[in-house]
């Protein structure tokens, strides 16, 4: 699908979970990086956080160049069900997210817009920091995935960039960190053209990572086995 991308409205959303520390410098970022925050809408999730998180979103809505909307989930359920509940309140052109703790430039990120043009979908490749534990653990996922889907998903951060009119045609299920990889698996699957961009790895704002852990990593594996049970299944 080609279309003009020159004047387009964007719609960034930005899950936290007790970011009280970093959340004001992310969204100060995202409004740095965009051009005409006219057309910017910023959607501030807040999963059930415990700290002073929501208060600063809601502080951030009065004093924002950008439309701030703000998604207030009452209990943490994840960076999934975070993710299914922002991007289902965005009403830009074009969607993406970033974290709220600041690992990633918005306006690397943004580099993709104009690839929308050629591709379907825009994927996010890390420029990654050295990190031999993550490094070991992603290495070995990739593997899996390029066996079991046959999909390269090297480097692939999470973060994409794709048209809102053809978001819903990827129908993501999952409700855990595994959300953002069958985002990428369902466009293969669906052969949508994949086009990709590169945005560097920062250390975070403040705190410390809420995704890379054993638990997580575990479920990821999980829901990646079941998600190979359930494409076998809508084949049938």
């Amino acid at each position: 699908m080609a279309e003009d991308r020159t004047e387009f409205s964007l719609s960034v959303v930005v899950p936290a979970y007790n970011e009280q520390d970093s959340i004001d410098g992310t969204v100060q970022m995202i409004t740095k990086d965009v051009d005409d925050c006219g057309d910017l809408e910023v959607v501030l999730v807040n999963d059930g956080s415990t700290d002073a998180t929501l208060r600063r979103m809601r502080s951030i809505a009065a004093s924002s160049p950008a439309r701030i909307e703000i998604v207030d989930r009452k209990s943490n359920g994840g960076l999934g069900q975070a993710l299914s509940s922002g991007l289902a309140a965005t009403t830009g052109d074009v969607i993406t997210w970033i974290p709220g703790d600041g690992e990633y430039e918005l306006g690397e990120v943004l580099g993709g817009v104009s690839m929308l043009d050629s591709f379907d979908i825009v994927l996010v490749r890390r420029i990654a920091r050295g990190n031999l534990g993550r490094n070991v653990l992603s290495s070995s996922m990739y593997l899996l995935v390029r066996v079991l889907f046959r999909f390269d998903a090297r480097r692939y951060c999470g973060i994409f960039v794709v048209p809102k009119e053809r978001w819903h045609e990827l129908r993501v299920t999952s409700a855990d960190v595994f959300f953002t990889l069958e985002v990428a698996l369902r466009a293969h699957r669906n052969g949508w053209r994949i086009g990709y961009v590169e945005a560097e790895w920062r250390p975070r704002r403040a705190g410390r990572s809420k995704v890379f852990n054993v638990r997580t990593v575990v479920r990821n594996l999980g829901e990646l086995l079941m998600f190979r049970v359930r494409l076998l299944r809508e084949r049938a």
